[in-house]
């Protein structure tokens, strides 16, 4: 099965930047005068043009935007190819990557950084708070990650997760996903919530979709989401000067 052209065609990748014990990675940079940032990650299909427009549409929220190259290269052209790159992910090399691009953004004046992804990405969103102290906050859509490998003991920011009411995929993004996050935050100790979207299934926020798309859902929680890391991020800093003072 083939894909519309936004997700096969490979996004034009502007920034490099320094991954500890792996090569330079590369990625999709929207970078301008805010000193909060986003880490966007792509789904399955690699960093295409419909990540790009996603990535620019956080941006003009009012953050720094960096999409990094999960796959380095790859881009998937039908579903079956998209399931084989996930399946032979470097998940370590993965959150790697996105605790370069975390650096990056701090490199380039961001004081605070959150992550976001969707599917694969909502996943490795999760991977990479548990991983990496550069990232502060993280808001997963409809995807978990195996929490035996990474442990939300380890996180030091908060996590606010999205999911579709009608997203059958369980034992990955259901409901059910949802609340086993929202289980596992709760034995660690952690500020894990999670939204469940009414009336809308897997892949609602993808805008190159149509048969999953849902434009007033997607809105909706691109604003809350975006809302959310701003408060995030102003109540580390409170907590911060809290300690200092």
């Amino acid at each position: 099965m083939q894909v519309d052209q936004p997700l096969h065609t490979p996004a034009k990748k502007n920034c490099t930047f320094k991954v500890d014990g792996r090569p330079d990675g590369e990625g999709y940079l929207n970078k301008n005068d805010s000193t909060y940032g986003i880490i966007v990650i792509q789904e399955w299909w690699g960093l295409n043009e419909s990540m790009v427009k996603t990535t620019d549409k956080l941006a003009q929220k009012g953050f720094q935007c960096i999409s990094p190259d999960i796959y380095r290269g790859k881009v998937a052209q039908n579903r079956e190819e998209a399931g084989h790159l996930l399946s032979g992910l470097d998940w370590e090399g993965a959150v790697r990557d996105i605790e370069g691009a975390a650096k990056h953004l701090k490199e380039l004046g961001c004081t605070k950084v959150g992550v976001t992804g969707f599917c694969m990405g909502g996943a490795l969103a999760i991977a990479s708070i548990s991983f990496s102290n550069s990232i502060d906050a993280s808001a997963p859509f409809y995807g978990v990650c195996d929490l035996n490998t990474f442990k939300l003991d380890n996180i030091q920011g908060p996590i606010y997760g999205h999911f579709g009411e009608k997203d059958e995929m369980k034992g990955f993004s259901s409901p059910d996903d949802g609340q086993r996050l929202v289980d596992a935050g709760k034995k660690a100790g952690k500020d894990v919530t999670v939204k469940i979207w009414p009336g809308v299934g897997h892949a609602f926020m993808n805008q190159d979709r149509p048969e999953a798309y849902n434009v007033e859902t997607a809105q909706q929680a691109l604003d809350e989401v975006t809302a959310w890391f701003r408060k995030s991020h102003y109540l580390f800093i409170n907590l911060f000067y809290t300690k200092v003072n």
